[in-house]
Parts: structure tokens; sequence; C-alpha cells
């Protein structure tokens, strides 16, 4: 579904906005955003990035209106002053003013009720369950020191936007909220009232963030994946950010800050499912004199965690989505999520396989190796704090190699398979290894251990492959021996251990000379290392 696509928000995800936008383009963007000049084009990235909030936007036009030609600033004057509407009210907690207009384009298209009470929500979850500090008071603007909340036609697919106005204490301000009054229209994802609840949910968090926080550009990706989160969190029904998911799985090699945070809300409802809510709010307490990315990690730090650990195992729940969600494990809407997809993609045809990697700070890397019935995916995660904060971008390159020997260096996963990663630093990067979607993990493995065979019988006619238990600790090969029932060994092979729902060992049921075995019981034997199974199988020739 197309949305909306400023030339500017390219900025949401870059570091330093005054190097790569022009002031013209800015300006012209901020007209398209108030009303004026509706007959510029949309402007929509290849990729039909999704945007939907003008936050970036407004609030640079505000901070840097100093830069703007004489002419501009005419403009820009008139601009950015609040909207003039003809009727307000206030909603039934007594925190917000909702403004709008009875009648002609800007007349609100769903139930103000309706969206008084998810105003009165919103407040009531980010403020006095979560304990976040309130909008500062804007000393009368509006009316009075409510919140004020405008209803306007806002151009065809953004949601709403949150403006700065007065300068408080260090960069901190007070503002006012203007959002769509009907969402009607392709270019939204969710429509009507249930779209008007995400905003206010969404814009109220802003309006916390730059209030009593601080308000600073080269962060406005966490500033929206914050906001974003809340809506999830608050009107948990609504799900709008599921829209935004697809940018973020299909590129999750890409640095984090250089997201645009809309698609990456589940970053916050991963840090919330791991370590409550509370993780979020220390993590803009100490924005104000750290960068997002630094002060997630002190953060973690003090949770006896880190910013390396977290982005790895965030890989691990970012794989198990859509088709391969499971249930009870990792994210609670993960089967509405997008696939994720690997970065590098090779066959495993030799011993060894190196691939070279240039690598974004705080991102991760999906390598995806194929060997035989076999899926290897290895997850390694870049987080070079340093570079990330830093005002020039800076790659890491790195060799990782997977093997089915035990070379210096490299690390056992299970199954037979070791890898290795070769970089300048290898303390800025993490790993973890997925097989046949089962995740190794420091020696744990989530599988079934079997001590039986299967399917039983076995019949020619109706099975093609019979698989024996095998060892779950075993790093390698299995050796199967098959006796009859008079204990002549029929079958006897070196054989790879297979990692899928049960740990087990593949045999099609054919003898030594490759031919069908007679119907009767016959008996098998797996060697994994020190470990030995044994058991039973009736076959069927039927």
């Amino acid at each position: 579904m197309k949305k909306i696509l400023f030339t500017l928000f390219l900025f949401l995800t870059l570091k330093n906005f005054a190097q790569v936008q022009n002031i013209d383009s800015l300006y012209n963007e901020y007209l398209i955003i108030k009303g004026i000049n509706l007959s510029a084009k949309k402007f929509l990235s290849d990729e039909r990035e999704k945007h939907k909030c003008a936050f970036g936007t407004v609030n640079y036009v505000r901070k840097n209106y100093d830069n703007f030609s004489d002419k501009q600033k005419q403009v820009l004057k008139t601009l950015i002053q609040r909207p003039n509407t003809d009727t307000s009210f206030i909603t039934p907690s007594r925190k917000f003013r909702i403004h709008f207009n009875k009648s002609g384009n800007n007349k609100p298209g769903y139930d103000l009720n309706e969206l008084a009470r998810a105003a009165d929500s919103a407040y009531n979850f980010e403020i006095n369950i979560l304990k976040y500090p309130p909008p500062q008071k804007d000393n009368g603007a509006g009316g009075d020191d409510l919140y004020d909340i405008y209803i306007q036609n806002l151009v065809s697919g953004l949601y709403g936007y949150t403006e700065l106005e007065t300068k408080l204490i260090g960069e901190t301000y007070s503002c006012y909220t203007v959002i769509d009054n009907d969402y009607s229209g392709n270019d939204y994802a969710t429509k009507g009232i249930l779209a008007a609840k995400a905003t206010v949910a969404h814009e109220l968090h802003h309006a916390i963030q730059i209030g009593n926080y601080i308000w600073r550009e080269s962060d406005l990706f966490y500033y929206e994946i914050t906001s974003t989160s809340m809506e999830e969190f608050v009107f948990d029904e609504v799900n709008d950010y599921w829209d935004y998911l697809g940018s973020y799985f299909k590129n999750p090699t890409k640095a984090m800050n250089l997201q645009n945070g809309y698609n990456l809300a589940i970053w916050n409802i991963f840090l919330k499912e791991r370590f409550g809510f509370d993780v979020i709010k220390e993590i803009w307490q100490s924005m104000p004199q750290k960068r997002a990315i630094e002060s997630f990690n002190d953060v973690l730090l003090k949770r006896n965690s880190s910013l390396k650990m977290e982005l790895n195992t965030f890989g691990i729940w970012t794989y198990f989505t859509n088709t391969k969600a499971i249930t009870g494990k990792y994210f609670k809407e993960a089967s509405n999520y997008p696939k994720i997809s690997s970065s590098f993609s090779q066959i495993f045809n030799t011993e060894k396989v190196t691939i070279k990697i240039q690598s974004e700070p705080i991102s991760n890397n999906f390598v995806e190796i194929i060997d035989g019935p076999n899926i290897i995916t290895s997850i390694i995660s870049n987080v070079d704090i340093e570079s990330s904060v830093s005002t020039t971008s800076k790659y890491l390159p790195f060799n990782f190699s997977l093997s089915t020997k035990a070379n210096t260096n490299y690390r056992k996963l299970g199954f037979g398979y070791y890898s290795n990663i070769e970089s300048t630093n290898n303390s800025l990067l993490a790993e973890s290894n997925i097989i046949n979607d089962i995740v190794l993990n420091e020696g744990k493995i989530s599988v079934e251990v079997i001590d039986y065979a299967y399917p039983q019988p076995f019949s020619y006619k109706k099975h093609s492959t019979l698989f024996l238990p095998a060892s779950l600790n075993s790093e390698e090969d299995a050796e199967i021996q098959i006796y009859s029932s008079s204990m002549n060994l029929v079958y006897s092979a070196q054989k790879r251990i297979v990692a899928s729902e049960k740990i087990s060992v593949a045999w099609n049921g054919l003898d030594n000379n490759n031919q069908k075995l007679s119907t009767g019981v016959y008996f098998y034997i797996v060697k994994c290392g020190n470990d030995i199974q044994k058991g039973k199988i009736v076959i069927y020739n039927d």
C-alpha cells in the first residue's frame, strides 16, 4: 500500500540532516505538509518506503528558521502559526483540548467522542501507568494549558505531526499536535478512527520526548521507533505498525540509525518483552546526555546484558516470523510479520565456505548456507557503537567461514559444523546460528530428543525416508548399522545428523546393495561419537 513519502524524510535515516538536505527542498516539503502547493508530486523512494509522521520535517524548519531566505521567512512566519479552527472541546480526563472545524474541508470524518476517549486512554497508559512525565504546558496557547490536538485535512498519507514551539530547559520544548481529519484513501494502511487512535498514541509520546528529554535530529530514528511502538502498547488491536516492517525485514544489514524508525517498532517491543517497559523509559532518561545507541548499551549493561548480546538475540527473534513463527515464543504477533531476508546465500559444496561481508554499524547480517538437507543460518551482529554515533559512515569488513572440519580458532556449532569470523576487531561482532530452524545457543538446542525410529511401521509404498534417533550432543557424523532378525548386517554407513524437529539420521530403507529389504523386524544401532542409540524397526515390503 502506497503512502506519501516526502523527499525530506530521507533525512530521518541520516546522521547529519543539514549536510544532506537542501534548504530549498526542505522549504518546499514544509509547504506540502502545511497544505500549500498541493499540486506537487508525491515523492516515493525506490522501495516505496512508507512514512506517516512529519515530526522531523516541521521541527527542523522550526529549529533552522534563521537559515531560510527573507522571502521564505515571510511565508513560514504565517505557516508556523497554529491552525485556525472554529470549535474546541475538552476530553473527559481534562488533559486535552481538541480543536476542529464544524464544516468545510477540515471537518472530522470520525466520531470525536471516540477520539477523546482514545486520547485519554493514551494519556492514562503512557503517563499514569508507564510513568512518563506529561507534555509540558504551553503558557495558555490554544486557550489554556491543556495539551492541544488540532484536526486538519492533511496531505494524503500523512497521519499527523507534533510541532515544537517555545524552548524550555536545555533542548526541551512545549508543543502541539496536528492529526488528519478522516484517514481515508489508499494511502493509509489503517483508516478512520482506528488510524486516529494510533496517531494520538504516537504523537503523545513525541510530545513527551521533546517536552521532557531532548530534541535531537540525529536520533530521530529512535523517536519514531518509540512513538510507533507506543501505538502497539496502547492500542494492541490496531496494528498499523505491521505495514512498515517490510523495509526492515528486507534489509536488516542497514545500520539501525539509518532506518526510518517506523519499521523498527519491534526493537522496542523486543526490549519490552525481554526487560519490561521501564527499559525504554530509562533509555529516554539517558538520551539528554548520550546518543540513543549509546543509551541502549548503557541501560542494558545495568541489566547484566549488553547491546551486543541483545542485538544478536533480536536477530533470532526476527528470524522466527511469518511461516516460521512459533506460538508462545519470540514476538507475539510474529506470524503477521514478513520473513527476514538473508544477506548472503550460498551452496555448501566443499568442506569449507567463506563469505566476505561489509557490515554497517548496529546491524544484523543473515548468512544462509545450504548443505544438502541442512540449511544453516548464521546471524552476525555488528555492534560498533563508536562508528554508529560518529559523523562519518564506517563499515567493518569481515570474513565468515563455515566448515565441517575443526580448524584452529573455529567455533563448534554442532551437527558436524564449525564457524569462524575474521575481522580487524572481533570484539565488535556477535554470532548465533540456526540449523533447520533450530537455534544453537551456548550449547542449548531447542529441539525434541527422541529414542525411537519413525515412521513405524515403515512401508516402501507409503514412505521414502526412515529416521533413526541420534545424539543431541554429537558434533560428528553418525554411524548406522542395520541388522536382520537373524543378526545379519544388511546395511552400514556414515550419515550426516539432521537437525529438524527431531534430532535424527535419515535412511532410505535400502540395503548395502541398494535393494529393498524383505518384510520383517530389523534392529538398528546408531553411533554418535561416544553415544549409542539402539532399537528395532518394522519394514513392510508390500
